[in-house]
């Protein structure tokens, strides 16, 4: 399964503040990396850097360069984003659809509420760190 995880995702596992739910879904993705994988752009990884500390920031770019390559967002095509925005989401939320519409992901993972509410219509998931767990879990079954 492809996923690609919001800033806020990768902030709750690697942050000060963690959330258990989100750590965990690193962790698992560590585990079992030989059949999940997640993609990440450049702007997802600037937004990560703007709210951890610099030790803190280093050991999220380490789990980074050993598991994924990070994405310019600029290959993302225009209409794409467009197309989110006029969907409701603002222009961040709307490129970060657009970049999993593009990489064409499964999951879009996020604690966002704005994603979170605009579920519909959509060809990729959009569930919280918790839910994916149970999905990554039912999966392997």
């Amino acid at each position: 399964m492809l996923l690609v995880l919001d800033s806020n995702e990768y902030i709750f596992a690697f942050g000060n503040f963690r959330k258990e739910s989100s750590k965990l879904l690193i962790d698992t993705l560590v585990e079992t990396s030989d059949i999940n994988s997640f993609r990440t752009s450049r702007f997802i990884i600037n937004e990560v850097q703007n709210h951890l500390t610099g030790e803190l920031f280093k050991e999220f770019i380490l789990f980074i360069i050993q598991l994924t390559n990070i994405d310019e967002e600029f290959l993302i095509p225009f209409e794409l984003g467009a197309k989110y925005e006029n969907k409701g989401l603002k222009p961040a939320d709307a490129l970060i659809a657009a970049y999993t519409e593009w990489t064409g992901a499964d999951v879009l993972v996020t604690e966002n509420r704005h994603f979170l509410t605009r579920q519909k219509n959509l060809p990729f998931k959009i569930l919280t760190a918790t839910d994916c767990l149970k999905l990554i879990k039912s999966s392997h079954q």
